[in-house]
């Protein structure tokens, strides 16, 4: 794919090796990113600011690993009582203020999902290129790259939606409360998440992009449908069904799309690269900052999508999550809609 100058292109290839070594590291950045920061004075589009201590304990490894080991330990606790006492419906959630507390929780995530989503889609359309010289090189540094978006708004939206996962977890107590039993793949989608997400924003992953667009998208949806059935709206089974299809489609997209990240390469013209080296930040522009690796081309400079094996390791590790749960959905969905149910 070459643009009307034929200096720069996005093309595939064999990711190079040093995006597999482990630990993971990020020789380009500088310990733990910065808290990200908004250039804007729309109060719709940032509407709080990220404390620098709070953003500090969220992306330390201990703060998700322990607040997942908690949620499963409460998950089977509970799991157990409940069927101790016959799967009753706890006393408190046959109260009206009950009710009332689970049709806004489902009302504020589906709002907080659309404003995710119209958030991350604005950021991209802000540093999205217009036509001109090296025109695919500036696109994969938008898809591959995180300091364009990150000045954008996209690594602000992406935190708050990180924490969001947390405040999720309240979905499994709602079920709880309502002596239900949590299933493996309800436990196992809300404790995997808050781990994927702790990566993403660790080590800076341009593939926290994929995740942002399709779950937030996805949400939307879901927590509306959520939101009508609680306020006790009939919902057809065909809709059910296809909320259900779409988050299978919602994994294999993203499974597809991460993936794809370790096979894009694109070329740097070297009077980019050149103007580019200095002053260069964490990451660099154009994908100057991956040069280690690069492979040098008669008019540039041919770079990896993805720049360390930090970044590498986020995506290997989300589709180590999402394969289970893909499977676990894909059952769901057949126990769920198979033909020989009644609807």
């Amino acid at each position: 794919m070459n643009n009307t100058n034929s200096s720069s292109s996005i093309e595939l290839g064999l990711p190079p090796l040093h995006l597999f070594y482990f630990p993971p590291t990020q020789p380009q950045k500088t310990g733990i990113p910065l808290p990200p920061t908004v250039p804007t004075t729309s109060k719709f589009l940032r509407p709080v600011s990220i404390n620098s201590t709070i953003f500090d304990i969220s992306l330390d490894l201990q703060f998700p690993l322990t607040f997942a080991v908690l949620y499963i330990s409460a998950v089977v606790l509970l799991n157990r009582i409940n069927a101790s006492r016959q799967y009753r419906p706890w006393g408190f959630s046959k109260k009206p203020t009950f009710r009332a507390f689970v049709v806004v929780h489902n009302a504020l995530l589906a709002l907080f999902s659309a404003w995710t989503f119209y958030g991350i889609c604005h950021a991209l359309k802000n540093c999205w290129p217009g036509q001109g010289p090296n025109y695919y090189t500036h696109i994969a540094e938008v898809i591959c790259g995180t300091d364009s978006k990150a000045a954008k708004g996209s690594a602000y939206i992406g935190w708050i939606f990180y924490m969001s996962k947390f405040y999720e977890v309240l979905d499994t107590m709602v079920i709880l409360a309502r002596g239900k039993k949590s299933s493996l793949l309800q436990t196992y989608h809300h404790a995997g998440v808050m781990l994927c997400g702790w990566a993403s924003l660790k080590y800076e992953s341009p593939a926290l992009l994929v995740g942002i667009v399709l779950n937030s998208g996805i949400h939307t949806l879901m927590y509306s449908y959520f939101t009508l059935q609680s306020l006790g709206f009939a919902i057809p089974m065909a809709i059910k069904r296809s909320l259900t299809s779409l988050q299978i489609a919602q994994f294999l997209a993203g499974f597809v799309w991460g993936y794809a990240y370790f096979f894009v390469k694109y070329t740097v013209p070297f009077d980019a690269a050149v103007s580019q080296t200095a002053g260069a930040n964490s990451r660099g522009e154009y994908g100057v900052s991956a040069i280690d690796g690069a492979e040098e081309v008669g008019y540039g400079r041919v770079v990896s999508c993805l720049s360390d094996s930090g970044e590498a390791f986020t995506i290997l590790l989300t589709t180590a999550y999402v394969l289970p749960l893909l499977l676990l959905f894909v059952r769901f969905f057949i126990a769920s809609y198979s033909k020989s149910k009644t609807v």
